[in-house]
């Protein structure tokens, strides 16, 4: 890591005391942690305080396994008396500003381009594939799993090293400035924005507020970036292009740069496209996937990695755990989607549970969606009514209080069998009760309902 200690105290805008031995201050530090369990020697722990958590109480562990610099509040370090452990402080106002200072300030050593992206649905799936498409040319940080909120974005850039050539940074939000802040420690100068759709709605109190979060992204790159990647598909993005020196636009029903041709759809629901004179055969299942595709396809074109490379990179690109990925057993096909859910992928799931070919049932099962605050009975009812639609999905099971108005919507609107379940036991028992060799069943819910939980029931 390219940081020595002494650095700490040169941070503009942090307040910065250090006592220990200042023989440290001209070492080298070999990266930051803030988890005692699997800090690394020679990195520095920055003890966080959260909602249910709080590092300062294991400083004493973290110094008995020989890590001996810490970063502590100052009213933690007052409050320790004569009762602390030997070592270093670098004691600060508040860790966790610390750790985003720390973390803009590294990101600054390094001139390559970062390129950041958030949206209502797609984030991960979409910055996977970036990253696939660029690693085909280029070395390549990316944030590991979901890594994407005010921690996990200074901790992905900790990993910064001489050897990298480009980043690529998933953002997360669930509050208004979050996206600001995250953009405002990473500093990029390329940003997409995959669509918009009712997610959080609880905080954001509708698709505009969605929108207005999301575009803080938009804001900073108004002000210090060079380029935006559109979704010209997206009416919210569509309808409010952004002001930056230039725009490179994707879609599938519009005229864009990168324009999609939807191709085909196989039996396992797998989109094959063409975008230029190239065809494209996704591995991963869901036509709205080969919206994901298509951003990345765009990013790797600007990039300058050859199209066949490119092409290459979508057709291996494998599903992340718990995202539209099928799981075969004992003749059963499962498409788990546990990671999260909202209104908008939950249809865009359905609609590919639809298209799969079966020689047996199709069965959907749905947990709740959460952060849906004031909406949340609208939404679940739009599932519902969404399924009934669809008339190819032979039963639907619900968990959750909220999902019973998606089950009494579904119920309502015919041709499909529906019970709602009290517990994850009873829909299990249901379950292993109705399934047979050839069904093909969906399972999704919102990353609190844990629903990879009914996929690990049926996979034993």
């Amino acid at each position: 890591m390219n940081l020595f200690h002494r650095e700490l105290l040169e941070i503009a805008d942090q307040k910065v005391e250090f006592f220990g031995d200042s023989a440290i201050l001209n070492a080298a530090a070999a990266g930051f942690s803030i988890n005692s369990l699997t800090i690394l020697p020679g990195e520095i722990f920055i003890a966080i305080k959260g909602e249910r958590f709080d590092g300062h109480q294991f400083v004493a562990d973290v110094m008995n396994k020989g890590n001996r610099t810490v970063v502590v509040t100052a009213e933690w370090y007052r409050n320790q008396g004569k009762d602390l452990p030997p070592g270093n402080y670098f004691v600060v106002a508040d860790t966790l500003a610390a750790l985003q200072n720390i973390g803009s300030y590294y990101r600054r050593k390094f001139n390559i381009p970062v390129i950041a992206l958030t949206g209502s649905n797609g984030k991960t799936t979409t910055k996977e594939m970036i990253a696939a498409v660029l690693q085909k040319k280029y070395k390549v940080l990316k944030n590991s799993g979901n890594l994407n909120n005010h921690i996990g974005v200074p901790l992905t850039l900790f990993n910064l090293t001489a050897e990298h050539e480009l980043v690529v940074l998933e953002m997360g939000t669930n509050h208004f400035g979050e996206i600001k802040k995250l953009a405002e420690i990473a500093g990029p100068e390329y940003g997409l924005i995959t669509n918009i759709g009712p997610a959080h709605l609880e905080f954001f109190g509708s698709l505009k507020g969605v929108f207005k979060a999301k575009r803080e992204l938009w804001d900073y790159l108004e002000e210090h970036g060079k380029i935006a990647f559109i979704n010209l598909d997206d009416p919210y993005l569509a309808s409010n292009l952004p002001g930056v020196n230039r725009l490179i636009s994707f879609a599938m029903e519009k005229t864009a740069d990168f324009r999609a041709r939807l191709k085909n759809i196989d039996e396992l629901g797998r989109a094959s496209f063409q975008v230029e004179d190239t065809e494209i055969r996704l591995k991963i299942i869901g036509v709205h996937n080969v919206y994901n595709a298509l951003a990345a396809f765009a990013v790797g074109r600007l990039f300058g990695v050859e199209t066949a490379a490119i092409q290459q990179a979508l057709q291996e690109f494998e599903p992340a755990d718990k995202r539209m990925q099928v799981i075969e057993t004992k003749g059963i096909r499962i498409v788990n989607d546990c990671y999260n859910s909202n209104s908008a992928s939950a249809k865009k799931a359905l609609l590919t549970l639809s298209q799969m070919k079966t020689r047996g049932k199709r069965i959907s099962v749905l947990g709740d969606m959460l952060e849906l605050g004031q909406w949340s009975e609208n939404e679940h009812r739009k599932v519902g009514e969404f399924i009934a639609s669809l008339k190819t999905i032979d039963y639907l099971l619900t968990y959750g209080e909220k999902s019973r108005e998606t089950a009494a919507a579904a119920e309502s609107g015919g041709a499909i069998k529906v019970k709602h379940c009290e517990t994850k036991d009873e829909l299990i028992s249901f379950l292993i009760s109705i399934i047979e060799p050839g069904d093909l069943l969906l399972i999704k819910g919102s990353r609190g309902m844990a629903m990879e939980e009914i996929t690990k029931a049926l996979t034993k």
